[in-house]
């Protein structure tokens, strides 16, 4: 695990990780503050918890995706992968070191969101309350399945393709399966089109793991059929992402 260690420690000297720990801990106590919460004072709840995932999100597609994808393509072009490689470190276990290395951040901001949401936010109704927590536990889970993958995505691309196209795919495919899928939908309903309709199948459906709005109107934790079924559709995401990471991923520069 020296190679994680090294990892971990540069992303420690480089010291953003502190920026992205505060945005994920401020960002949620003062952007429900610009609520028109003077006139329902119930609002700030509603609106603490989404602010905390909103920043998490913004923070792990910004930040996280970006240190990967920039360490994919240090670890090909600076001699350090073919360095491991020649001390008996495989390039699929140099991959996922620098993997969970990421990781190693994510988890602790995914924590302190899922905090931040049961002391700042709890519904003071008993039914709701443990309600929210499941909620809340699930949504932890789906956001982990989303973004670990393109983590591992950007990291492999990185050391292929270079820093910038790795994180650009793994942004774009954030980006396109949280918002650009809802877009197509309203397409499709519109104007059938055999081609669009098989887009849309094919597209990674990430807003699934958005329970932001489910959070906002206390609608309540998923039914357990309905998130086993999301676990196993993301599952299987993650698993064709990481036959194509393992395929990507580079430990040296090309000759």
């Amino acid at each position: 695990m020296q190679l994680y260690r090294l990892t971990v420690a540069t992303i420690i000297q480089r010291k953003f990780w502190i920026v992205a720990f505060l945005g994920v801990l401020l960002l949620p106590m003062v952007l429900p503050y610009l609520t028109t919460y003077e006139s329902n004072p119930t609002l700030i709840e509603p609106a603490r918890a989404q602010a905390a995932w909103v920043a998490l999100w913004f923070v792990s597609v910004v930040w996280i995706f970006f240190q990967a994808a920039k360490f994919g393509h240090e670890m090909a072009n600076s001699g350090m992968g073919a360095y491991f490689l020649s001390t008996g470190v495989s390039r699929i276990s140099q991959m996922i070191q620098m993997w969970f290395a990421s990781m190693t951040f994510l988890f602790p901001m995914v924590l302190l969101t899922v905090i931040i949401c049961l002391l700042g936010a709890m519904p003071r109704d008993e039914a709701q309350a443990s309600m929210w927590v499941a909620a809340n536990m699930q949504y932890a889970a789906l956001f982990l399945l989303v973004i670990a993958p393109l983590t591992l995505l950007a990291l492999a691309i990185g050391s292929r393709f270079g820093g910038t196209v790795g994180y650009i795919v793994s942004l774009c495919l954030s980006v396109y399966g949280l918002f650009g899928v809802g877009y197509l939908a309203m397409l499709t309903s519109v104007q059938k089109n055999i081609f669009l309709d098989w887009v849309y199948i094919l597209s990674p459906h990430y807003h699934l793991a958005d329970l932001t709005p489910r959070l906002v109107f206390k609608q309540g934790s998923m039914l357990s059929s309905e998130f086993l079924q999301l676990v196993a559709y993301f599952l299987g995401l993650k698993l064709i992402i990481s036959m194509i990471s393992t395929f990507c991923f580079r430990a040296k520069p090309a000759t």
